[in-house]
């Protein structure tokens, strides 16, 4: 269906005209104000991205996101295209997890509309369509694939794979029927749109747009690693509807995604039995959806075959020791000591690294170790703590200077599109994530500064950090990650990396115990509790302190020391000084915006500040 005949302010064409009643339960928690170390706080980066998630959109299109940010552009910009109806759901799920973590209600109108708007969405199938009309940068942009839209309507499956997962988080929140009875109608209208091959699934012609008539006999769809996607959402389904075919559908997506796109070893292919340009994010989301799925069905072989692809996965991001030069193109055994994971894998030209792929590795490097498959804490540790945090957007003054006349590179006024804003464009993307960025550098001076799909993994991978920096069971409160948390069994004030110590004021008496850095050992590590020195066991990395009670102070503390290392990364040679592991230095030093700038972490006096920890009433396990 045409939309040249479309105007600013026309109403978008959704199959449901009608507006529908949504209920939003209130983020409701306990507020103080309290005295914290100045060091990484999951809380207020989650408020941050927040900030970007419901800034970075347009209120004359129902608060459609703004995908691309240019800031290349003078004055910086940002644009519309098809991708962002693909990625709201994915903005949804994280918002609500976002929201649990910080007590934020900044734009809250923001996740109402979207709610409305996913409802106004779904067709008598069960599936959520796409319309065109209202919409025309998405006809400009969406790929002609076979696929008639002469209704005006389209299904990307992908997308409706991410609606799964975003109604699975509603449906936890609120606990009433209309959020669990609208993922059925996904989950069943998936199932009856892929196509079956037996042992293995698809959707033709593609996970982007598909469609029911697709040609006799046909064996696989083109070329498409977006399917794994869907299989995410189908887990999430079944987690919380226990619908049986949703399960079956994502293992046979899944199989179709182990056969195409990866050897037997966990390599990445692009393509088959072609190693070069494989999309890192698109085969992370696969290895995590494959991890999800074990989980909940048993299935100890694909477990397996997801942590082979972890442990390739890696070795991809830079190299300590390359003693080759095509190591230096596809990683050799080593530690990835920042997290820099580059967009596409085996691949002569330089490569920036996605904050998709780095939220990928931080996920599975979490449930692999929940799971016992493996000890991965200091690999999620390291990599939040580095390439995730220095990620996200803190500062903007920086963008600017583009178009400065004393700025080296000069660029031309730049025309502004029909879908395209320059309205407050760098104070509204502050808490982005980088689409792109260098290891030293959150922009590299050309093409976009960030895609939101960056933006919306990020902030879901905050939730799924500060979730599992505090475990509780049963009496039993495990300390995973020593991070800034506040929790209602105990809040933890982390010291790292001015000094090897961690605090932990205790609300309800609980039998701690709290995991120690790979680089401590064991006899290093001293405890007190109250200022008396207490007696620890030891399981594994875990220091078993034992009973404690409400306003007991538990005080860990342990060498924290800086190295140096020299590291490959996409065939740079970069010299890091890291205390414990946070990176403090790098050199080169990144130009536009440059990572790393923690000369403060160097000192052993901690900085402190001043801010109001939140802890919410409810949570989710996700």
């Amino acid at each position: 269906m045409a939309t040249s005949d479309w105007k600013p302010g026309d109403p978008i064409g959704y199959l449901r005209p009608e507006r529908p009643e949504v209920d939003i339960p209130a983020y409701s928690g306990q507020r103080y104000e309290t005295l914290v170390p100045d060091t990484l706080d999951l809380q207020e980066r989650a408020a941050l991205a927040i900030h970007a998630m419901t800034e970075c959109t347009n209120p004359a299109a129902d608060y459609e996101v703004y995908w691309h940010v240019n800031i290349n552009a003078n004055p910086p910009k940002m644009s519309q295209n098809s991708w962002q109806g693909n990625g709201v759901s994915k903005f949804q799920e994280a918002l609500v997890l976002n929201r649990l973590m910080s007590g934020s209600d900044q734009n809250l109108h923001v996740d109402r509309r979207w709610m409305e708007v996913m409802l106004q969405s779904q067709g008598p199938d069960g599936l959520i369509y796409s319309p065109l009309r209202g919409r025309p940068w998405v006809e400009r942009e969406l790929p002609k694939v076979g696929v008639s839209y002469e209704s005006g309507q389209y299904v990307t499956p992908f997308g409706n794979g991410r609606t799964l997962s975003a109604m699975s988080v509603f449906a936890r929140r609120d606990g009433g029927p209309l959020w669990r009875d609208a993922a059925r109608g996904v989950a069943e209208g998936l199932v009856n749109l892929a196509v079956d091959a037996g042992d293995y699934a698809f959707f033709w012609p593609s996970s982007v747009t598909a469609t029911r008539d697709y040609p006799a006999g046909v064996t696989a769809p083109r070329q498409d690693d977006h399917q794994s996607k869907v299989a995410d959402g189908l887990v999430h389904a079944y987690r919380l509807l226990g619908y049986e075919p949703a399960l079956h559908l994502a293992r046979k997506l899944l199989i179709y995604t182990r056969r195409t796109y990866f050897t037997p070893d966990g390599t990445f292919l692009s393509q088959p039995g072609d190693t070069q340009a494989a999309h890192f994010h698109g085969h992370g989301i696969g290895l995590k959806a494959m991890e999800e799925y074990a989980e909940v069905s048993g299935d100890e072989e694909m477990m397996q075959f997801a942590l082979r692809g972890f442990e390739f996965a890696k070795r991809v991001g830079g190299v300590t020791n390359p003693d080759n030069p095509r190591a230096l193109v596809r990683g050799t055994p080593g530690a990835n000591l920042i997290g820099f994971f580059p967009e596409l894998v085996d691949t002569l030209g330089w490569m920036g690294s996605e904050t998709c792929d780095v939220s990928d590795m931080i996920a599975l490097a979490l449930r692999f170790s929940e799971a016992g498959v493996g000890d991965f804490w200091d690999d999620a540790d390291r990599w939040a703590r580095n390439m995730l945090a220095e990620g996200q957007l803190l500062a903007t003054d920086w963008m600017p200077r583009f178009s400065a006349p004393s700025y080296t590179v000069k660029h031309a006024l730049s025309a502004v599109g029909e879908h395209e804003t320059t309205d407050r464009v760098p104070e509204r993307n502050l808490g982005a994530f980088a689409g792109w960025p260098a290891p030293n550098d959150w922009y590299t001076g050309h093409g976009r500064g960030t895609a939101h799909c960056c933006t919306a993994n990020g902030a879901r991978v905050l939730y799924w950090l500060w979730d599992r920096i505090v475990r509780y069971h049963d009496g039993k409160l495990r300390v995973n990650l020593l991070l800034n948390r506040a929790s209602k069994w105990a809040d933890v004030d982390s010291y790292i990396p001015y000094q090897g110590r961690v605090e932990l004021t205790i609300k309800q008496p609980v039998e701690l115990s709290v995991r120690i850095p790979e680089w401590v050992k064991p006899d290093e590590a001293r405890c007190q509790v109250n200022g008396a020195d207490r007696g620890v066991t030891w399981s594994g990395r875990y220091a078993q302190v034992g009973g404690v009670k409400p306003s007991d102070v538990v005080t860990l503390s342990f060498p924290i020391f800086e190295r140096t290392d020299l590291m490959w990364i996409e065939r740079q040679a970069y010299t890091l000084v890291r205390k414990g592991n946070e990176v403090v230095s790098i050199d080169p030093p990144g130009r536009y915006c440059p990572l790393f700038q923690r000369q403060h972490y160097r000192g052993d006096s901690p900085r402190w500040r001043r801010m109001t920890r939140f802890v919410s009433d409810g949570s989710i396990e996700w």
